[in-house]
């Protein structure tokens, strides 16, 4: 048998891996222009004006949860089911839906945060979210479908818009205001809308009616909401009660340590087709390997992205105060860059009812680690992320266990023994 089943891996084994190096240098082509675009604006724009930029930015990638109802994880599920599990109309129902809702959502936190509503960067931030959550949607369909390219670079092509637009205004002196900022930010979502009907990120979904059910959906936003709360919303939670300046300095030293488990994160979405085939039975110690290189991958990283920011401090308005964040934070998205793995495979094969309760517990200890946190270090919330730390590990190795039948870390090491 092994000389009938030695060829054939190969070819697919080398697709796979040219998948990976290209899913690889798409994030580092994000990543790249999406520092650069950010260090501009921090050299280019005042603290205070920069920190209100990034509570828009925040309130713009919450609503997008509600305005596409959650539903991409559902989109990317069921794109490839026999007959079609997603259609043009779940498209059409999905936005008429939570459009509104999140134009609501937007307001309440946007108030909260004592920002004006109404005026030109509310407007443009509405019109922003609505194309933003047509590409989600269509993105993630294509994911479903095997095609990720595009869904790995729109970020990179947004930052380079945005590089672009920021450069010229600094090059002739002009002084940006948010709503210019925001501005740039909705050429930029256009652009990428223009790309999504190309023809490498697959077929669109067919016509006919939504086929999603509501009550899924409902539990997809649940979800969704709670997964934001806790991987999106620690900017918002520091903006209610610290300076703007710190919100800018918290910004950019999240996105910094942030990066390494992004890389893996576009690497492991083009295994997506292969993610939903695994069972308990066929979920072998070698496939355990992905996650394991991922931590190392993310080392390497880290190191590039400490020497980055240690160069950059001085350069910018708010470098030295981002780097003491970062430094603090590190060590939970270095941990992130193996539990994705983990989080990405049960996202995947686990209900939506078992999601959203175990969502519920994790963002339940994040908020309980903020108050502790906030009562013994007032002025260093990002302290938090020590208890962050420790208590992901243990969730998720429990969750594996629970669904798979194993400790991740402990099949791991027990193979490095035996090797």
């Amino acid at each position: 048998m092994k000389h009938f089943s030695l060829p054939l891996p190969l070819p697919g084994a080398r697709m796979a891996w040219l998948s990976g190096l290209g899913a690889l240098a798409s994030r580092l082509y994000v990543y790249l222009s999406g520092f650069l675009a950010i260090f501009l604006m921090a050299a280019s724009v005042p603290p205070a004006r920069f920190g209100e930029y990034s509570v828009y930015q925040s309130v713009l990638e919450v609503a997008l949860v509600v305005a596409t109802l959650g539903s991409s994880l559902l989109f990317s599920r069921n794109a490839a089911s026999a007959p079609p599990g997603v259609t043009r109309g779940d498209v059409v129902r999905t936005l008429s839906i939570g459009l509104p809702l999140a134009t609501v959502l937007a307001t309440v936190i946007l108030t909260v945060q004592r920002l004006p509503v109404g005026d030109a960067p509310f407007a443009i931030l509405v019109v922003t979210l609505a194309v933003f959550a047509f590409n989600s949607l269509r993105l993630s369909f294509s994911r479903g479908l095997g095609h990720s390219g595009l869904l790995n670079l729109e970020a990179g092509i947004r930052s380079t818009v945005l590089v672009a637009g920021v450069g010229v205004c600094a090059a002739v002196h002009f002084d940006l205001g948010v709503a210019h900022l925001l501005l740039i930010n909705l050429i930029a979502v256009v652009v990428v809308c223009l790309a999504v009907g190309l023809p490498a990120n697959g077929e669109a979904p067919p016509m006919g009616r939504a086929a999603l059910g509501l009550a899924s959906q409902a539990g997809a936003t649940v979800y969704s909401l709670l997964m934001f709360l806790l991987r999106k919303s620690d900017l918002l939670i520091v903006a209610s009660f610290m300076p703007l300046s710190y919100v800018g300095a918290f910004k950019l030293a999240f996105l910094l340590a942030e990066a390494p488990s992004q890389f893996v994160q576009a690497f492991l979405v083009t295994k997506t087709p292969a993610m939903l085939e695994t069972e308990a039975g066929n979920f072998t110690a070698a496939k355990l390997r992905l996650a394991r290189h991922s931590f190392l991958l993310g080392c390497g990283l880290f190191v590039g992205l400490a020497a980055l920011i240690s160069v950059a401090a001085p350069l910018l308005k708010l470098g030295n105060e981002a780097r003491t964040i970062f430094l603090c934070i590190a060590p939970y998205f270095l941990l992130r860059t193996y539990t994705i793995h983990h989080e990405m495979v049960l996202s995947l094969k686990t209900s939506m009812g078992s999601l959203g309760q175990w969502a519920l517990l994790e963002v339940a200890l994040r908020l309980a680690s903020y108050v502790v946190v906030a009562s013994l270090f007032p002025g260093k919330p990002h302290y938090v992320f020590f208890i962050a730390c420790l208590s992901d590990f243990a969730l998720y190795e429990t969750r594996m266990r629970l669904h798979f039948g194993f400790f991740p870390i402990a099949r791991l090491l027990a193979r490095r023994q035996a090797s």
